[in-house]
C-alpha cells in the first residue's frame, strides 16, 4: 500500500495540526512505555512487545497529529512517516516490523523472548526519543 492509497481509502484524513493531541499522544507512548517495562519484570514478555509496539505507534500518532492527519490504520501510519520524513524511513520500518510482530502475538501465538521483549522496548524507546524531537 502507498500513500495516495492510505487517502484514497480513508484510511488516513487530512484534517487540522493538533498539537495539544500530538502531546497527549507522547504521553500514552510514555505510558505504554513503562507498562512494557514493567512486563518484563514479571515475565510477561508477549505483553511486553506488544506494549512497546502501542508505544512506538502512539509516538508515530503525535506526528500525524502534528500534521493534521488522522488515521484509520495501523499499517497506513508508517508509510506516512516514509512518505513524509524520509529521514525516519528506519524508524517507519521498526514500526511496520513490530506492527507485523505484534500481530503475530495476538493471533499467532508466536513464542516470545526475554531478548525479543528487551530488543522491543529499546527500540521504543530510540522511537520516542527521536520523534520528541520533531513534536517539541
Amino acid at each position: 500500500m502507498n500513500l495516495k492509497d492510505c487517502f484514497d481509502r480513508g484510511l488516513l484524513k487530512k484534517g487540522k495540526p493538533d498539537l495539544d493531541n500530538a502531546l497527549r499522544s507522547l504521553r500514552i507512548s510514555e505510558d505504554f512505555l513503562e507498562k512494557a517495562k514493567k512486563n518484563v519484570r514479571i515475565e510477561c514478555y508477549d505483553v511486553s512487545v506488544m506494549l512497546s509496539y502501542t508505544s512506538m505507534f502512539h509516538a508515530a500518532r503525535a506526528v500525524l497529529f502534528k500534521d493534521g492527519i488522522k488515521e484509520r490504520s495501523h499499517a497506513c501510519v508508517p508509510v506516512y512517516l516514509k512518505s513524509n520524513y524520509p529521514e525516519f524511513r528506519k524508524l517507519a520500518e521498526t514500526l511496520d516490523s513490530y506492527r507485523e510482530f505484534r500481530h503475530g502475538i495476538v493471533y499467532r501465538a508466536s513464542n516470545v523472548s526475554e531478548s525479543d521483549a528487551d530488543e522491543a522496548i529499546n527500540s521504543a524507546e530510540d522511537f520516542l526519543r527521536k520523534i520528541r524531537k520533531i513534536i517539541r
